[in-house]
């Protein structure tokens, strides 16, 4: 799996950006956004048709092809075709492209050349070759305009299946895709016993004939929808069609068990290292040590658990070169767990925003691998070099995952916990007379925060710090500060930073002044790089209703601010004192003023990751009573 780049979305958010949104407009939208004509899309391609026939052998090898055209209705679209790529695996299969044309709306057909089409190795093979047989198809039309179709006729044969005897798949129309005219069929023999399942209007057809199955799925007119910001991933609601030989979830759990087991053998290797790494500790002290130790000392490598199979390297050979995917650190894992008698698990989870599972169980639906203690009922990844041992990063909470060994079944990881997840911040601010704000903050971070706080100061060099710290004060006024930040390392602890700067025309200095209470350098990672606490409440809380389900990462935040007003101003408008607790949390925002000294104080709690859109109102009336309270202006007037 390729893990999500926190360094990335917090650079941006530094920066001010924002990253943008796929598909400008809507066909058809959400509650809280304006409906527009569904007969002309607002999405920048049209999939026009899209036909599969999947013929499956009785051992799981098949054959895939598939003939489809897609139009391209805005030049924004034009990255989406120009390539047109598809990724696979050339240890399993053989790709090939039958034919590929452009065809223009005057009815003139460009065939695309051998020499346009490109098979190359996903850029991680470079640094991990062994651990990646993924390869890269690539289509360059020779020209594409507005109003082309791209016709793409491809046929792929996976010669060696993912799990011997078994075949599972599902086909996904995003949410914000706009298509017309799909079609799937499946033929396999009877002996397979094939489950078929769908979501969101595909008409379903099962016959036998011969001894074989044959399931047809169709799909006339999908109208592509933007469903909101803040939103859970669009394959948790986008229309899906699924067909699986696996019975049961339990049944994919034993398939992945019966392939990792054996990789997880202790040999004098392992041995050696989990002997090293443990030395004299015992209990729990010994399990978070050989969890630190294979956390900091193996790279991790990210392939997609899929695409790159699902047979992990053996142990002993992770060791040997010093790197792996998610399979391989799960495994080792559990290889040094089982070297001084522990009992771990692989587990399989998604890292990503999809929170539910597919109607059928399948291998397919997961994207990472983890591991699971039983006695203690905690997970463990150690792909990321700065998860506290026991508590999850933002993309692994409240997702059901499939823990293999003897005993297979589906868990739910923890989700929210805000005493767990929780972020304190304390700050002494000094309003000066001449408008300036100087401030030093104390930051303490638990859990998933812990792990943000981590991964971004081990990521930004110490000689950036000023740079950060300038861009973070910039829509205060701007500013020059410096952080202070703990030890990345240290992983069985709360993550601490420390800051101090200065912003020199924060305040406009007359008869009155006013500001809301000052943020400070507060960083705010998150999943869509929102870059300050107010922008990531408007985000979630600005339509009235849902259709989807939303999803949120503050888990617990208790933020205090003491600041020192001058002397000869005193107050005259601040804030009312406000408590709300309902189904989705509770928020307190309390203010004191005493003899030019102001103290503030606001604790958010949210009981959950995800809401549901009934549950959404009470999420948004917490989010807003937050939302009011920091935007509330703090006015002072001067004594004369």
């Amino acid at each position: 799996m390729q893990r999500y780049n926190l360094t990335n979305s917090v650079a941006l958010g530094v920066l001010g950006l924002s990253l943008g949104i796929v598909g400008s407009f809507a066909e058809a939208s959400s509650a809280g956004f304006v409906s527009v004509d569904t007969s002309a899309s607002g999405a920048m391609t049209r999939q026009l048709s899209y036909h599969a026939v999947v013929q499956v052998s009785a051992n799981g090898t098949y054959t895939d092809q598939v003939s489809q055209s897609i139009q391209l209705l805005g030049i924004d679209g034009e990255s989406k075709l120009n390539p047109y790529s598809e990724t696979f695996s050339s240890a399993l299969s053989s790709f090939k492209v039958v034919n590929a044309w452009v065809e223009t709306p005057s009815g003139k057909k460009v065939i695309i050349p051998d020499k346009n089409i490109f098979v190359r190795p996903v850029p991680v093979s470079q640094g991990a070759p062994m651990y990646s047989h993924s390869k890269v198809l690539s289509i360059v039309p020779p020209q594409i305009a507005v109003g082309d179709v791209l016709h793409v006729v491809t046929e792929k044969h996976f010669f060696k299946p993912y799990f011997p005897n078994e075949y599972s798949n599902y086909w996904e129309i995003p949410q914000n895709q706009s298509a017309r005219n799909e079609s799937i069929k499946i033929v396999a023999p009877v002996s397979m016993h094939l489950h078929s399942a769908q979501r969101g209007g595909w008409e379903v057809v099962h016959s036998t004939k011969n001894g074989e199955e044959i399931i047809r799925a169709h799909m006339a007119i999908h109208h592509a929808e933007y469903p909101g910001m803040e939103t859970v991933g669009e394959r948790q609601f986008s229309p899906i069609f699924e067909v699986t030989s696996f019975p049961s979830w339990a049944s994919v759990g034993t398939a992945y068990w019966v392939r990792a087991n054996k990789m997880a053998k202790v040999t004098p290797l392992v041995q050696k290292v989990a002997d090293m790494a443990a030395g004299k500790r015992r209990g729990w002290a010994s399990q978070k040590a050989l969890f630190s130790w294979d956390s900091a000392n193996i790279r991790y490598v990210g392939l997609e658990l899929g695409v790159g199979g699902f047979v992990p390297v053996a142990a002993n050979k992770t060791l040997q070169t010093g790197y792996g995917d998610c399979k391989a650190h799960s495994t080792l894992l559990q290889a040094l767990f089982n070297a001084k008698g522990f009992t771990l698990y692989p587990t399989i989870i998604n890292w990503d925003n999809v929170y539910n599972l597919p109607p059928l169980p399948t291998p397919f639906w997961f994207n990472h691998a983890i591991d699971y203690a039983p006695k203690k009922h905690i997970f463990l990844d150690s792909t990321g070099q700065y998860e506290t041992p026991g508590q999850l990063a933002v993309g692994e909470r409240d997702k059901p995952t499939v823990v293999t060994g003897p005993h297979p079944r589906i868990v739910v990881t923890p989700g929210a916990e805000p005493e767990q997840n929780r972020f304190v911040y304390t700050a002494e601010l000094r309003l000066h007379r001449n408008g300036a704000l100087s401030g030093s903050a104390n930051m303490t971070s638990k859990g998933w925060w812990a792990w943000a706080y981590r991964e971004i100061f081990a990521s930004v060099p110490p000689s950036h710090y000023a740079t950060v710290m300038s861009m973070l004060l910039a829509p205060s006024g701007g500013g020059a500060g410096a952080f202070f930040p703990g030890d990345p390392t240290i992983l069985d602890k709360p993550f601490r930073v420390g800051a101090k700067w200065s912003t020199p025309d924060f305040a406009k200095v007359g008869r009155h002044l006013s500001f809301p209470v000052p943020p400070g350098p507060f960083l705010v990672p998150s999943l869509s790089a929102t870059p300050n606490p107010i922008s990531y409440l408007a985000e979630v809380a600005g339509p009235v209703s849902r259709k989807h389900s939303v999803e949120t990462y503050l888990g617990g935040v208790s933020w205090t601010s003491t600041i020192h007003i001058p002397s000869d101003y005193k107050a005259v408008v601040l804030p009312s004192n406000q408590k709300v607790r309902n189904a989705a949390g509770k928020f307190s925002y309390k203010i004191q003023y005493d003899h030019n000294v102001l103290l503030v104080h606001y604790d958010l709690k949210l009981n959950r990751v995800v809401y549901s859109p009934q549950q959404y109102p009470a999420l948004r009336a917490l989010l807003l009573a937050d939302f009011s309270a920091q935007k509330s202006p703090l006015i002072f007037a001067h004594n004369k």
